[in-house]
C-alpha cells in the first residue's frame, strides 16, 4: 500500500525530507520482533517499554520505515516524526487495513461489570437471526466463526484493526475495557452501537481516581457514529451521568432500569419487563442474578436496533446458559455445587452471592482472595460484603503478580482482622482452600470460588 494513504489523517513530519513518495509499506508493526522488509515500525513509548530502544532491531529485520517521537537520522530507512506514537497507531492500522470502508457493523460494549456475559448474549440472539457475529474480548476472540486465544481484553490497535479487516461477519461485537480506551488501542473504530454497563470502584491503581475512570469509559461514545445507538443502564449513577450527557446529543438513545423511566423496566422481584408504553411480560432466565438480567434487558435493546423479533430473542435469552468462568457449574457427590465466576469488583461479589442465595443454597462459602499489586481500595469492601452475604468464608492467594508471597499472606491476615468475622478463616494455598471448602460443605451447599477462576491463575498450587 503506497505510503500516502498509510499516512492520511495523520500530523507528521519528515524531518530530514526524506523521499517517501515512492514507497509501498507491506506491513506494520510496534513489535519489531515482527518486522520483515518493506515493513514500517512505529516506536511506541509505552508503559514498560520504550519501542525506540528497538529501532535499530526493526531496521535490521527490513523495516523501511520508522514512525517515532524523537527523530534520529538513519542512513537508509525513512524517519517520520509524530507527537505522540500511541495515539496515531489506531490510525495507520486503520488506514493499512482499511477497515473504514468495511461494511459490517460494529458492537462496543464496556462496563466494570458485565461486558464478557452481555457479548455472547449479543452474539447469540443476533446469530439464532441469521447474522454472523465474531467477537473481541476477554474469553477469545472469534472471527469467521474461529476462536482465536487472547492476551488482553482488548487487543493493541495493529491487532484488532487485522481482525476486523480479517472479519467477514456481520457484526464484531467488541468488548471496550477502560485500558484499551486510555491506551488509545480502539482508536481509528467507528461504532454503530454502544453499550454502558455500569461502573464500579475498580482499577484505581491506573486511573487514580473514579472521575478518570468514568471519563475513559465514556469515550466509547465519542466513537459512536452519528445517529447510532447509545444504551445506558441508569441504575448505576455513573450510567445516569452517560445518559444526561446524551440525551440531547445526535443519537438513538435507549435505556434499562428497574428503578426509573427507561425504555425497559425491570422488574426483578416479579422476572417482568415492561417496554415503555407495553404491558409487562413474563422474563425468567435459566442464569441466576440481577445483573444477568440486566445484561438480557441490554441484549433485548441491541436485537430491536438489529430488527431481530422480540419473542425470538427472549427464548434465546431465557435459555442461554453460562460462559466459561462466568457462573459456572461443577457438581460434587452428596448435591455440593461449587461456582466459579470471575467477579472481581465488590459489586460483582454481591451479585454472585445473591445469585447463590437464588439457586436455593443452604449455606454459601466463599472462596476468594486479592490480586496483588492491584487496586487496593476495593479489599476491604470484597471482604465485608463476603462476610455479609455468604455464610463462611475463605480467603486465599490470588495472582501475585509481583508482589511477595509472604506479603500478600500478612495482607490477608490483617483484613481478616479489621473487617472479618469468626466465620472466615485464611487458606494461602487456593487448592487448598478449595478443598477445604469442598470438605466443609454440606448437602445443599454452594460453594463460590471468585477472583481470577482456575484456568486463568498464573501461580501453580498444589
Amino acid at each position: 500500500m503506497k505510503i500516502e494513504k498509510i499516512l492520511s489523517g495523520i500530523s507528521y513530519k519528515n524531518p530530514y525530507n526524506q523521499p517517501i513518495d515512492h514507497i509501498d509499506i507491506l506491513g506494520i508493526t510496534d513489535d519489531s520482533r515482527e518486522v520483515q522488509d518493506g515493513y514500517m515500525f512505529i516506536a511506541v513509548n509505552g508503559e514498560k517499554i520504550d519501542g525506540h530502544q528497538y529501532i535499530d532491531e526493526a531496521i535490521q529485520n527490513g523495516a523501511s520505515v520508522i514512525v517515532g517521537e524523537r527523530p534520529t537520522p538513519l542512513e537508509k530507512t525513512v524517519y517520520l516524526s509524530v507527537e505522540q506514537s500511541k495515539s496515531v497507531l489506531g490510525i495507520l492500522a486503520k488506514n493499512f487495513y482499511d477497515t473504514a470502508d468495511k461494511k459490517q457493523q460494529i458492537i462496543g460494549i464496556t462496563g466494570t461489570n458485565g461486558k464478557t456475559t452481555t457479548s455472547y448474549m449479543v452474539k447469540e440472539t443476533l446469530e439464532a437471526q441469521g447474522f454472523q457475529c465474531g467477537i473481541v474480548g476477554t474469553i477469545q476472540n472469534i472471527v469467521n466463526g474461529q476462536a482465536f486465544k487472547t492476551i488482553n481484553t482488548t487487543p493493541n490497535p495493529i491487532k484488532l484493526h487485522q481482525l476486523l479487516h480479517q472479519s467477514e461477519d456481520d457484526v464484531m461485537i467488541i468488548e471496550v475495557s477502560s485500558h484499551a480506551l486510555k491506551q488509545d488501542r480502539v482508536k481509528g473504530v467507528v461504532f454503530d452501537v454502544a453499550v454502558f454497563t455500569n461502573l464500579e470502584k475498580e482499577h484505581l491503581d491506573y486511573h487514580s481516581t473514579m472521575e478518570d475512570y468514568f471519563e475513559t469509559k465514556y469515550q466509547l461514545f465519542k466513537q459512536l457514529k452519528k445517529n447510532g445507538l447509545a444504551i445506558v443502564n441508569r441504575d448505576n449513577s455513573w450510567g445516569e451521568i452517560v445518559y444526561r450527557r446524551l440525551k440531547n446529543q445526535s443519537y438513538q438513545l435507549k435505556t434499562i432500569s428497574t428503578e426509573v423511566e427507561a425504555s425497559i423496566l425491570l422488574d426483578t422481584r416479579q422476572s417482568t419487563i415492561q417496554f415503555a408504553n407495553e404491558k409487562a411480560m413474563s422474563f425468567e432466565l435459566k442464569m441466576p442474578g440481577e445483573h444477568n438480567r440486566l445484561n438480557a434487558t441490554m441484549t433485548l435493546l441491541v436485537g430491536e436496533y438489529f430488527g431481530l423479533d422480540r419473542e425470538k430473542s427472549m427464548n434465546v435469552l431465557r435459555n442461554f446458559s453460562s460462559l466459561p468462568g462466568r457462573f459456572e457449574s461443577i457438581h460434587f457427590p452428596g448435591n455440593i455445587r461449587v461456582v466459579i465466576d470471575y467477579a472481581h469488583t465488590t459489586k460483582g461479589i454481591i451479585y454472585c452471592l445473591k445469585a447463590a442465595r437464588e439457586c436455593d443454597a443452604k449455606r454459601v462459602i466463599h472462596v476468594f482472595g486479592f490480586r496483588g499489586d492491584r487496586d487496593e481500595s476495593k479489599r476491604a469492601d470484597m471482604l465485608i460484603n463476603s462476610a455479609m452475604y455468604s455464610d463462611q468464608y475463605i480467603l486465599t492467594l490470588d495472582d501475585l503478580n509481583e508482589q511477595p508471597e509472604e506479603e500478600m499472606v500478612q495482607t490477608l491476615h490483617s483484613y481478616h482482622a479489621k473487617y472479618g468475622h469468626s466465620q472466615g478463616e485464611i487458606i494461602p494455598d487456593r487448592t487448598l482452600a478449595i478443598k477445604e471448602a469442598v470438605e466443609a460443605a454440606d448437602e445443599g451447599d454452594i460453594i463460590l470460588v471468585t477472583e481470577k477462576v482456575t484456568s486463568y491463575i498464573i501461580k501453580r498450587f498444589n
